[in-house]
C-alpha cells in the first residue's frame, strides 16, 4: 500500500474519532488523550485527541497486567479488560515459538527503555512483554507492551505498545534498537495493527493485526451487494497480509460468540492516477461550477480514504463558489472563522446501503496555518448525484449566524430558484439558488428541518430533511466496550 493510502486510512480514523458516533466506546475514547505515532516507512503520522484524564490502579511490581479503572461503571473498563486480556496472551507468531528469543528480546527492551533510548517512552516501567514476533516477506516484526510503574499522568493508561521491524532473522539486540521503532501508542488497545512498507517494491505494504488470545479473526471479499461471506482466518488471533495476500477485502474480530470489531481491510477502489474515464464518469452527473482537475484530486484523496467502506467511487455532486463559509477558524488565533471560498461536493455509495459525502472547502485567502483546505462529512440514505435530488448539508463553524444558528449549503435540481427551510410546517429561513446551489443560516438544531425548493413558477420540485452529519454509514464496529 502506498504511503499517501496509508496518510488516507489514518485520517479517516482520526476523524471518526471526532464525529459523534452512536455507540459509547467512541465517546468514552474521545475521552483520553491518545497519542499515537505510525511510522509507515518515511512517513511519521502524528494523531492527536484532546480529552480529560482518569486514574488508575497501580498493579504491583511482580505483575505484568493493568488494572481495572477506579470507578468501575465507567464505559472504558470493559475496554480495558480486553486490553489487559491482549497483554496477558501467549506470544503470537512463528518466531514466537523461541522462547529464548522472546525472553532476551524483552530484556533488552526493558534496558533500553530504562537507558531513555525510546523518546516517546521515558517514563518508568516494569515490564515488557513481547505479544507478537514473525518473520513476513524479508523483515521481522514484533510489537511489545510495556507495562507502566504508574499509569500514564495524561492518560491514565497503565501499559503503551511499541511496534518493531528489522530485517528477516534479526537478532533480539537489532530489533530492540531506537532504528527499529515503527510505532509507538501512550495505551496497549484490544485490537493493534500496523501497516509499513515492504522492501520488495514501491506502493506494497505489509499489514499486521492483533487481537487476545481466544478472539478468532474472520474475513470476507469486499461486499459488491450481496451479505458478507464470512471464513475463519488460520492464524485465528492474528492477521498478516502481504502484497502478495492482500485483496479487497473486510476483517472481523470474534471473541466467543460476541463479534467485538468489523473493519474494511487495507486499500480502496481508487487506482492512481484517476483516469480520464473515471474522472469522466465521476463529473458526469455534477452540478454547478466544478473545476476539473482539483475534482479529480479530491475523487483519489476520497476513495483512499474510505477504503473498502464504498462500493463505487465517489461522484462529484457540485461545485461553486461560496461567500461566508464556516472554515474552523478561530479568531483568537489569527485565523477567520469565516470565508469565501471553492466548495466541492462529492458522495459515493457505501457497503451499509447508504450514501457519504464529503464537502470539501478551500478559502481564497491561503491561511497563515498552511492548511489548505476544511470541510465536513454527511450520510443520506438515498442517491445525491441524481440532478433531480435535493440535497442540504450542515457546515459547522463559528460564522454560522451564532451558537442558535447553523451554516446549511443546499444543492438543487437546475430550475430552482428559490430555497425554503420549513419546521412543523413554518418557514425558517429562505434564500434565493443560483447555479443549482444555495447558502443560508437555519435555526438549531436541524433535526426536523425540512427544505423545500421551488422553480420560478412557485412549483415545488423537491423536499428533503437535512443530512445526518457524519460519514459512517457501514457496518464497521467496534464493541471492546461490551461486557
Amino acid at each position: 500500500m502506498r504511503v499517501d493510502e496509508e496518510l488516507g486510512r489514518a485520517l479517516a480514523e482520526l476523524s471518526s474519532t471526532l464525529t459523534p458516533q452512536p455507540d459509547p466506546y467512541g465517546r468514552v475514547r474521545a475521552r483520553y488523550r491518545r497519542t499515537r505515532q505510525r511510522r509507515l516507512g518515511g512517513l511519521a503520522l502524528a494523531l492527536v485527541v484532546s480529552v480529560g484524564g482518569t486514574a488508575f490502579a497501580v498493579a504491583g511490581p511482580a505483575r505484568t497486567t493493568q488494572p481495572p479503572p477506579a470507578n468501575p461503571n465507567e464505559a472504558i473498563a470493559p475496554v480495558m479488560a480486553w486490553s489487559d486480556k491482549l497483554l496477558q496472551s501467549p506470544p503470537r507468531g512463528a518466531v514466537a515459538r523461541d522462547t529464548g528469543y522472546v525472553r532476551q528480546l524483552s530484556d533488552l527492551l526493558l534496558d533500553a527503555q530504562r537507558r531513555g533510548d525510546f523518546p516517546n517512552l521515558t517514563v518508568p516501567v516494569n515490564a515488557v512483554k513481547v505479544l507478537f514476533i514473525d518473520d513476513v516477506n524479508d523483515q521481522r516484526i514484533a510489537l511489545a507492551a510495556f507495562v507502566r510503574d504508574q499509569p500514564d499522568p495524561v492518560t491514565g493508561w497503565p501499559s503503551a505498545a511499541v511496534w518493531l521491524v528489522a530485517e528477516k532473522g534479526a537478532s533480539p539486540g537489532r530489533l530492540a534498537s531506537t532504528g527499529s521503532v515503527r510505532g509507538t501508542s501512550d495505551a496497549l488497545e484490544p485490537y493493534e495493527s500496523l501497516a509499513v512498507d515492504d522492501p520488495s517494491g514501491p506502493g506494497r505494504a505489509i499489514h499486521v493485526a492483533i487481537a487476545p488470545a481466544g478472539c478468532v479473526f474472520l474475513t470476507a471479499p469486499a461486499l459488491s451487494g450481496n451479505a458478507f461471506r464470512w471464513a475463519s482466518e488460520p492464524t485465528d488471533s492474528y492477521l498478516i497480509r502481504t502484497p502478495q495476500t492482500q485483496r479487497p477485502e473486510w476483517w472481523r474480530v470474534n471473541c466467543g460468540e460476541v463479534t467485538r470489531k468489523i473493519t474494511p481491510g487495507p486499500g480502496s477502489l481508487a487506482a492512481k492516477p484517476i483516469t480520464d474515464a473515471q474522472l469522466a464518469t465521476a463529473m458526469s452527473r455534477a452540478r454547478g461550477d466544478v473545476k476539473a482537475q482539483r475534482a479529480r484530486e479530491l475523487v483519489y484523496q476520497s476513495a483512499q480514504s474510505a477504503g473498502y467502506r464504498l462500493t463505487a467511487l465517489p461522484s462529484v455532486v457540485w461545485g461553486g463558489h461560496v461567500a461566508g463559509v464556516p472554515t474552523g477558524g478561530s479568531p483568537t488565533a489569527g485565523e477567520p472563522s469565516v470565508a469565501d471560498g471553492q466548495v466541492t461536493i462529492l458522495a459515493a455509495p457505501t457497503v451499509g446501503g447508504s450514501w457519504v459525502g464529503e464537502v470539501t472547502i478551500e478559502p481564497d485567502q491561503p491561511r497563515s496555518d498552511s492548511v489548505i483546505s476544511t470541510g465536513t462529512s454527511f450520510t443520506v440514505s438515498t442517491d445525491p448525484t441524481d440532478p433531480a435530488s435535493l440535497l442540504a448539508v450542515p457546515i459547522d463553524g463559528d460564522g454560522g449566524g451564532g451558537g442558535d444558528q447553523q451554516f446549511l449549503l443546499v444543492v438543487t435540481p437546475a430550475a430552482a430558484t428559490t430555497v425554503r427551510v420549513l419546521r412543523d410546517g413554518q418557514e425558517v429561513a429562505r434564500a434565493p439558488a443560483s447555479g443549482s446551489g444555495a447558502a443560508l443560516t437555519v435555526p438549531r438544531p436541524t433535526a426536523g428541518l425540512v427544505v423545500t425548493v421551488l422553480d420560478a413558477s412557485g412549483r415545488t420540485l423537491a423536499s428533503a430533511q437535512v443530512s445526518d452529519k457524519g460519514g459512517q454509514g457501514t457496518p464497521e464496529m467496534d464493541a471492546w466496550n461490551q461486557e
